[in-house]
């Protein structure tokens, strides 16, 4: 048994693991801030840029308080796993469960009656808090390569 679980693992190199962690943030903050860029340009100026502001905002109270945190303690995790890693361990599974939560939420938000203007902001702050963590992860893989 434990020779078919063995075989089954999607094993990477633990080197791996933060060049994954970069693909997968960036990936989301480019979906999330292409959605917000579409949105705020197609809403009226005044509305519009009042939601890029909002979300810049968040962004830059989030990344330096909570988003760099987590990225570094994500890092410290990988750099104790055993190498190689299951591709799965490059995020914690509270991690995966949140995406869960929030990739429901998002469909729901974007299926609902809430103005898009209102939606770009958070999406606008969450895509470059991602794309700023995801930097960090690049900057780690590269050097560890």
């Amino acid at each position: 048994m434990s020779a078919i679980l063995r075989r089954l693992n999607p094993a990477v190199p633990r080197r791996a693991l933060p060049l994954i962690a970069a693909a997968v943030w960036g990936l989301v903050a480019l979906m999330l801030t292409t959605r917000a860029a579409i949105w705020l340009l197609g809403s009226r100026p005044a509305p519009g840029l009042a939601a890029a502001a909002v979300g810049l905002l968040m962004a830059a109270i989030l990344i330096p308080k909570a988003f760099d945190p987590l990225v570094a303690k994500n890092l410290a995790r990988l750099a104790g796993r055993p190498d190689p890693a299951c591709v799965f361990s490059t995020f914690p599974w509270r991690s995966w469960a949140m995406v869960t939560v929030m990739s429901v939420g998002g469909v729901l938000l974007r299926h609902s009656a809430v103005p898009r203007p209102l939606l770009a902001a958070p999406y606008l702050g969450m895509g470059l808090c991602l794309g700023a963590g995801s930097l960090i992860y690049l900057r780690r893989a590269r050097s560890a390569a």
